[in-house]
This record gives structure tokens, sequence and C-alpha cells, in this order.
């Protein structure tokens, strides 16, 4: 799938700032990559059997813990390799390998079908040890025995460490988005600390990366980390990132790992466009008492930040991102009979009970069930053709012979316009008297007659007056 270069953990493929044009005097360091990446895979015919045996043993735990298992006791294996059981959230049995590089989460087939059986969340601590895209060979390797390695992208964090403190130059109140109003901040008497934009299915996130490692069992990895890439653990380092997930990707038509991974770049360097800080002073007395922040130009730092992000762990597809306009949706048959039996798997799981005649009464109430008037609408009528004394009709959906007209009216005499008239004005009572009349043609016809029938009258009466 990938080539199995590292995203961050080799020094060819962490990009520091070296070869970015300077912007107005901008030039500190920065490590640019991928620190989140969550996804799903559906499982195989196998799955079933390795999850129910899954979940056998838990069940076991739990009797001889008095219905509680502690935290990091229970070791599971999937795979080749062990995992501590993480408890249960949403449906999903999670697992975090011993190593902590990432978890897996399993779901009972049958429930919940909306979503695939095999989630996969990448922690940063397997992602700075061993890369990214190694990570994701790792895990894929595991997963084979019970999984389609087909991915369905769910969240992509884009980031990029800075040797800066951003909320020096960063001022909130000048960074222009329409996600605005989906700001959060936090921070003390000298300035946040961290600072939120938007909301899902994107948004932009930045904060003082020291403050929060404070306490985490990853500081001392991530502090050897910044420490080999030239950081100095002394002065300020924050972290600017993106946070992406599946609702955003399906606008672009990205829905694997791979489509994702190869398109961080174009993602990243086209959010920064959507969400942008300002220049205030590129702005005239007037925009700015007029809160015109649109019309200044991007900020040296802003910009700064956009050029110094890469991202080469696997080669960067660099066509423009088109926006992909979906599809007016239509609610018919297929769609109503999905959705019913989420409803009838909804009911399994929570052991309701209906009898065949309460779901019998509930549809003839609803007019969904099968009569005559339900079967014409489920199958599309397609007129069909008679002919009686060489004369053509065709016959409607209540088996009324309708006459047929041809194209051009203008052979016709008038007195055959006539008893065509009559015999259209017949077949009209008939179908008016049914209970789904079906007129549609019968009233096509007789509007072409009339015209032309006043076409002739008029070209008569044109006649007359030129030979008076």
């Amino acid at each position: 799938m990938f080539n199995k270069k590292s995203v961050v953990s080799t020094s060819n493929e962490i990009l520091v700032s070296e070869n970015v044009s300077l912007s107005k005097g901008y030039n500190f360091k920065t490590i640019s990559g991928v620190d989140t990446l969550y996804c799903y895979y559906p499982s195989n015919e196998v799955y079933r059997d390795f999850f129910e045996s899954i979940v056998n043993e838990i069940l076991e735990a739990k009797e001889l813990n008095g219905g509680f298992i502690p935290k990091d006791t229970l070791r599971i294996v999937i795979g080749d390799k062990e995992f501590f059981f993480n408890g249960v959230s949403k449906g999903f049995y999670f697992f975090i390998d011993t190593s902590r590089w990432f978890r897996i989460g399993l779901k009972h087939p049958s429930k919940n079908t909306n979503l695939l059986d095999i989630q996969v969340q990448c922690e940063a601590t397997g992602i700075y040890l061993l890369g990214l895209v190694n990570l994701i060979h790792h895990i894929e390797a595991l997963l084979c025995p019970i999984a389609l390695l087909k991915s369905e992208l769910t969240r992509i964090d884009g980031n990029i460490f800075v040797q800066f403190d951003l909320s020096s130059v960063i001022e909130k109140d000048f960074i222009v988005s329409k996600k605005r109003k989906h700001r959060r901040e936090d921070g003390g008497r000298r300035g946040y600390q961290s600072l939120k934009i938007g909301d899902n299915p994107f948004l932009a996130r930045f904060y003082d990366k020291r403050i929060e490692l404070i306490g985490k069992e990853k500081r001392s990895l991530m502090e050897a980390y910044f420490v080999f890439h030239g950081f100095d653990l002394n002065k300020p380092i924050w972290n600017f990132e993106f946070e992406w997930h599946r609702d955003f990707f399906k606008r672009y038509g990205i829905r694997t790992v791979e489509d994702g991974l190869k398109n961080v770049e174009m993602l990243f360097h086209y959010c920064m466009k959507i969400i942008r800080f300002v220049d205030k002073t590129t702005l005239s007395e007037k925009d700015l008492m007029a809160n015109r922040l649109h019309r200044a130009k991007t900020h040296p730092l802003w910009e700064y930040i956009d050029q110094s992000y890469t991202f080469n762990a696997i080669p960067q597809s660099y066509e423009a991102l088109e926006k992909i306009i979906p599809k007016k949706s239509v609610y018919d048959s297929k769609v109503f009979m999905t959705e019913f039996e989420c409803l009838l798997n909804k009911g399994v799981e929570n052991d309701v009970y209906l009898s065949q005649e309460d779901v019998k009464e509930l549809l003839k109430r609803s007019g969904l069930w099968l009569t005559e008037r339900t079967k014409k609408l489920l199958r599309p009528f397609k007129p069909l053709p008679l002919s009686i004394d060489g004369i053509n009709y065709v016959l409607s959906k209540n088996n009324t012979p309708i006459k047929t007209l041809p194209l051009n009216l203008t052979p016709i005499s008038t007195h055959d316009l006539k008893q065509c008239e009559d015999s259209l004005l017949t077949a009209l009572h008939i179908e008016m008297g049914e209970k789904d009349g079906d007129i549609s043609l019968i009233i096509k016809n007789l509007k072409a007659i009339e015209v032309e029938i006043k076409s002739r009258k008029y070209e008569q009466s044109e006649l007359e007056l030129w030979q008076a």
C-alpha cells in the first residue's frame, strides 16, 4: 500500500525550516508530520468466532474479579502480540498493545452495522518511534487474519512543532474564518496557552507543547525526540495542527488511509487559507474600525508556518482539491428498507418483541402494505401498445384503451380529429371513474387536438377575410 519510509522517525524525513524562504525575519525550527490517525477495517469470515472467543475471555475475567477488571491486568492476544483490555465504549471492546503504540476496537459483527467491525487508533508513541507508515504496516500485519485490508479513514491530525511562542504574535481577534464563533481558549494572566478554532468536521488548534506534556507518560520520549531534531528544551515549543474528520474527507473524495496521507500537504495548505491570521497593519483605519478583517493581508508568521509544512513519508499528490458536490438524495424503497433493517436490529439488541399481527397492522395503517396501488408505485408502469382494426391504442394502468396520435396532426382531416377527440373523451370519463385514474396521456392528446383545430379555424377565417 505504501512505501516503507517512516513518517517522522528519521532525520531525512523531518523537515526543518532551513530551506524555507524567510518571511519578515521568521526563521525558527519546525518539525512537521502527522501525529494522529484513526481508521476502520471490515472484518472477514473468521472474525465472528475470534470476536466471540475474546468476549468469553473478558466475561470470565469479570466473573473472577467480581464484575470489574482492573486496568492493565487482562492480557489478550491478537495475532502474535499481547494487548491489555481497555474497556468498552459505544459498542466497541478496546485493547491497547503492551508497548502502547496503538489501540484496536472490536465490535459484534451483527450490531451497529452502519460501522465497520474493527477500529484502529494510532498513538503518538507508536508514530514517533516507528514512523506512521511503518506503524500502519505493523498493524495491518496483525489484523490480516481477521480483517480485509481495505481501510476507511475517519481522522487525521496534520501538525507542525515550532520553536516559537505563537501566543506572543497571534492575536485571536485577528484570525479570519467563518469558524470564529467556534473559538475556545485556555490560558493564564500572560495570555493563552492553547487556542482552538472551529469544530467537526475540521478545526485548527495550537498550544504550548511543554505545558501539555507536564505529567504525561510520553514526556521523556517527546523531549528526546525534540532534542534529536535540534530543538532547545529551554525555549518555547508549540504545536500547530489541523484535525480533519470523515465528513471533511468525503467532500474531497478521500476515503482510505492512503488517500489521506498522499493529500496531507494539500489539505494543510488549503486549510491555512480557510483560517487566516491577518496582519492588521495592512488595513486602513476605516476598514479596521469597520472590522473588515478579510481585506487584510495574511500575517508573515502564518505564511512562514504554511511554507514550512511538508510531509514526505509517501509521495504527495499536488493536484488541486476539488470539492465533490453530493448528488441530491432520493428517499426510495431501497433507502427505506436499509433504515428499517437498522431499526429491526436495534429492536433485537434491546429484546423488543413484536408479533406478526402487530407488524401487519402497522403496515396497513401506514399505507405501505402491498395493496394494488403500492404494487403500481413499486413497479413503474409502461403503457402497453394495442392495435384494433388497424387503429393504434395504448392501454392505461386500468386497461382503458387510449387512442394514439402521430407527431404531426396536419395530414389528418378535421372530421377524423373530431372522432379522435370523442374517443379520448370517452377514455377520460372511464379513467375519472377509477380510484387511481391514469389521465396524463389523455389530457396531453386532447390538448394537441385542441391546438390543431384552433389553428385551422384561424386559417379559415383569414382565408374568408381575403375572399370577401
